[in-house]
């Protein structure tokens, strides 16, 4: 009996799996395709996942000033790594009212914002349609930013193949591509109707990188003013009181420790 290398098994696998949920399918319905590329691990697969297809795509990013550091270099470093073309937009996210004073639409007039900005690309450079990373576990409850994509008509391939957060890494380990931790803009650490400040901005996420070269997982520091709360597995809470000082000297005038570790929908929650 002649048996497959382990390389043709793996791909087999693969082939199996994205065949039996119907990704390939539904990206093959959008080529050719211009994929919102945010740098997190959603997105991320799914520009893998077309480049495994070999279907015509771009990669589109909007630079808000708003994402944690490194997430438009990671998107962009990927990029090029898979040969896709990849665009980046400015945008001032802090030049809308709403945005900056921090009102509880914020999240659904950003997001809104983005997408038109990466819809008008994408038509600009004859791309008929839009994809992002959205999937079944997401939830427009706490995601209110996915009325935004259906407004304007952008699909979420995973989404609509039932595939949900669990089944996205797994097919990013086949894939090659790195799991990040679960990420979000910087606003979401200032509670609503606080105003947005660059300022702010810079120093949450100074103090989320300072934590990250400490301690693994998902890290948030929810931002009020000058006092900081930071949230983090509770395993690690011992390291985390030795780093309250550094993260002080950054510029606030109070560290404390979320006991319950981090929570899901931002600092309102």
């Amino acid at each position: 009996m002649i048996r497959e290398d382990s390389s043709r098994v793996n791909e087999h696998k693969l082939e199996q799996m994205v065949s039996v949920c119907g990704l390939d399918a539904v990206l093959e319905s959008c080529a050719p395709v211009a994929i919102a590329l945010s740098g997190g691990t959603d997105s991320s697969v799914l520009m893998a996942s077309a480049r495994r297809l070999g279907i015509r795509a771009i990669a589109i990013s909007v630079d808000t000033g708003l994402a944690p550091p490194g997430e438009l270099a990671a998107a962009r470093e990927l990029a090029d790594r898979l040969g896709i073309p990849h665009i980046t937009i400015p945008l001032d996210m802090l030049a809308i009212p709403v945005v900056r004073e921090n009102r509880p639409d914020r999240c659904y007039v950003c997001k809104r914002a983005m997408m038109e900005a990466i819809v008008r690309e994408a038509e600009r450079r004859g791309y008929r349609t839009v994809v992002d990373g959205t999937h079944a576990d997401d939830r427009p409850g706490v995601r209110p930013g996915i009325r935004a994509l259906r407004e304007l008509g952008i699909r979420s391939p995973f989404a609509e193949c039932g595939m949900g957060k669990a089944d996205i890494e797994t097919l990013a380990t086949d894939l090659g591509v790195a799991v990040r931790p679960p990420s979000a803009c910087l606003a979401t650490r200032i509670p609503t109707d606080e105003t947005i400040t660059r300022e702010s901005l810079a120093l949450v996420g100074t103090a989320e990188a300072l934590i990250a070269q400490e301690i693994p997982g998902t890290i948030r520091v929810r931002c009020s003013g000058r006092r900081a709360t930071i949230e983090a597995d509770p395993a690690y809470h011992g390291r985390l009181e030795d780093l309250i000082d550094a993260v002080k000297d950054l510029g606030f005038s109070e560290v404390v420790i979320a006991c319950g570790g981090y929570r899901e929908g931002g600092a309102d929650s």
